[in-house]
């Protein structure tokens, strides 16, 4: 644990480093760089969140250079290496007169360390690239490597705690303390602060140059000091306090110092970006737009800042300007593969689904590892009736997370879809396995057992779902029609009525309690229920031909046959409604109608492979072709 005040007592520890002298070296291409970058980046966390560099390395000591900002706060502090093995610091040395500190971790196992450049080569228009460890930021539940691309557009002459390189590249929390490397993957400069332009208003990020750092610890000696008093926090120090503090979810206690961090560094995106984040953990999301309002006016060309606003916008349901926003985090950075992934999961709320594979189809092209891609993507597949693909992308789902439930439930719905109840009941035995308080799967299961006959199991599945959820009112309706199919009317008309009791707006549930009524001879309680059905839904077929046998029942034909013309107006492939209707005109004398509603029914069982009723609808029509 690192214990000390607002500053640390400076030490000389390790050799003394030497300004590197400039070195022909030809350009490396961005993914290179990235490469160099991913092996020296490291994630600090502990008070407060950032990133480091490993510059040094003595012994089984290594040496990691940061902001002092981001360990401002007195307490614990750890180090993830790239190949997220986690260090305790337990020892610091502060740089007297910038914003930087060097830490200390032991390790036996071999790290790269940075190349150091010579930051005066710097100069305007020279291409930089900022690396670092993002927050946990809307819509990415951890903290995610970043590595952005942008220009040098100044250099102070004047800098404040050694702050004098400015550039382009989009400002990210929790990327602060990490490496500026330039286009031959050298160290130039640590990453820590923002300013504004005072004409445009727009925002760039501000870095230490190496040298600079260099200079100044070369320049150190070893020195016992007694600790000063402590000082006002600053605009940077505030920040970075407040994002552990939205991490630890002390929502209120963050927003407080950003408001804050705010007055004291008024149009600072960072601290605007982090307090839209902790209102968006409040899920006061509004607020949290209005933040990320501020932090692209500040600094147009953030696409986290784009996609962070997009994800907000969704849960608002605001989907279309969700899109827009993911399109320009896309435009911004086309690597951006959960920009990708979100904005299918906006097009699948928009009934876009050709629109939604698209997305998945490239998030998992830049990921092949994205998890949620696959299975949103299965999702999508499935609402277009290609199961076959959608039980493919659940499968590649559950190869690179055995553990999801989810993705078993979803593949198990698609057997279903094929028929393969014997599949799906394996899917939902395994996606209960995996989570025992499965309510969804209990009743899916339940359905697959239904269609297997086996109405007894089906029973025991929707009797648990209702244990686990006494709301369910699908699971009634289920369990009511499994009822019925025991011949067991009155115990599937108690399940109707709790179904509709729990969702009054339940049409099927009223169509089935129709359905069980009339075979108790309840006619007028049936068609009641058949009528409430057709009026919460206009466009149900099923109830208007249930309607009409009930009428037929009556021997109101006049009344069936009007049913069976709106049934056959909504769903011209209802074979059974061209039959039934076939048997009044029958009935009534009409045999020419009788005669072409057998033959519709004919041809649209033989379509279906109805073979029984098929060969009842032929029978029908030798019949009437002898009288």
């Amino acid at each position: 644990m690192i214990q000390f005040p607002y500053h640390i007592p400076a030490a000389l520890i390790g050799t003394a480093i030497v300004l590197v002298q400039p070195q022909l070296a030809v350009a490396l291409t961005k993914d290179e760089v990235n490469a160099i970058a991913k092996e020296i980046t490291v994630k600090i966390s502990g008070e407060s969140n950032g990133s480091g560099v490993i510059f040094e390395r003595e012994g089984n000591t290594y040496y990691v250079l940061t902001n002092r900002h981001v360990i401002y706060q007195p307490g614990r502090y750890e180090i993830e290496t790239p190949d997220g093995e986690i260090y305790p610091v337990y020892y610091s040395e502060e740089v007297p007169g910038l914003d930087a500190v060097v830490l200390q971790f032991e390790s036996d196992k071999t790290y790269p360390t940075a190349d150091l450049g010579n930051s005066d080569q710097m100069t305007e228009a020279t291409t930089i690239y900022v690396v670092g460890w993002a927050d946990a930021l809307p819509g990415i539940d951890e903290r995610t490597y970043q590595f952005t691309r942008g220009q040098i557009t100044s250099r102070l002459t004047n800098p404040d705690q050694g702050y004098s390189l400015i550039y382009t590249n989009p400002m990210i929390p929790g990327t602060s303390g990490g490496p500026m490397l330039d286009e031959k993957g050298r160290v130039v400069g640590i990453n820590g602060r923002a300013t504004v332009e005072f004409n445009t208003q727009r925002a760039f990020c501000l870095g230490i140059p190496i040298n600079t750092f260099l200079v100044a610890r070369n320049d150190l000696e070893q020195i016992d000091s007694t600790p000063v008093v402590a000082q006002e926090p600053t605009a940077e120090n505030l920040i970075s306090l407040a994002g552990i503090k939205t991490e630890k979810g002390n929502y209120q206690e963050a927003i407080a110092d950003l408001t804050q961090a705010l007055r004291l560094s008024p149009n600072n995106p960072e601290a605007y970006y982090r307090r839209a984040n902790a209102y968006y953990q409040q899920k006061n999301y509004q607020a949290a737009i209005e933040d990320f309002n501020q932090v692209l006016r500040l600094n147009p060309d953030n696409a986290l800042a784009y996609f962070s606003r997009g994800y907000s916008r969704r849960l608002l349901e605001d989907n279309q300007g969700a899109i827009e926003d993911y399109t320009q985090a896309i435009k911004l950075n086309p690597d951006l593969a959960v920009a990708y992934s979100n904005r299918g999961v906006a097009r699948r709320e928009l009934g876009d689904y050709e629109g939604v594979i698209a997305d998945f189809t490239q998030a998992i092209k830049l990921n092949p590892d994205l998890v949620v891609a696959y299975f949103n993507r299965g999702v999508a597949r499935r609402e277009l009736g290609d199961y076959e693909g959608a039980i493919a992308d659940y499968t590649q789902a559950i190869k690179l997370n055995p553990e999801d439930a989810g993705a078993y439930y979803s593949r198990g719905f698609a057997r279903s879809d094929l028929e393969d109840y014997e599949g799906a009941i394996a899917d939902y035995n395994q996606a209960i396995k995996l989570n025992p308080e499965y309510a969804n799967a209990y009743n899916k299961r339940g359905n697959a057992r239904y269609h297997l006959r086996d109405y007894e199991g089906a029973i025991e599945d929707y009797n648990q779902a209702i244990k686990l959820n006494p709301e369910y009112a699908n699971a009634y309706n289920n369990r009511g029609v499994a009822h019925y199919n025991l011949k067991d009317y009155q115990g599937a008309i108690e399940d109707y009525n709790q179904a509709i009791k729990l969702n009054p707006e339940y049409a099927n549930a009223y169509n089935n309690r129709g359905n069980a009524r009339s075979d108790l001879e309840d006619y007028e309680g049936a068609i009641e229920d058949f009528n409430q059905a057709i009026k919460i839904n206009p466009e149900y077929a099923d109830a208007y031909y249930n309607r009409g046998i009930t009428h037929y029942k009556l021997k109101d034909y006049q009344g069936a046959i009007e049913d069976y013309n709106q049934a056959i107006k909504l769903n011209p492939d209802l074979a059974n409604v061209y039959y039934h209707r076939g048997h009044i005109h029958r009935n009534l004398g009409d045999k020419d109608k009788a005669l072409e509603d057998f033959r519709q029914a004919a041809e649209l069982y033989q379509q279906q492979g109805n073979r029984e009723w098929y060969q009842n609808a032929q029978k029908k029509i030798r019949e009437l072709e002898q009288e």
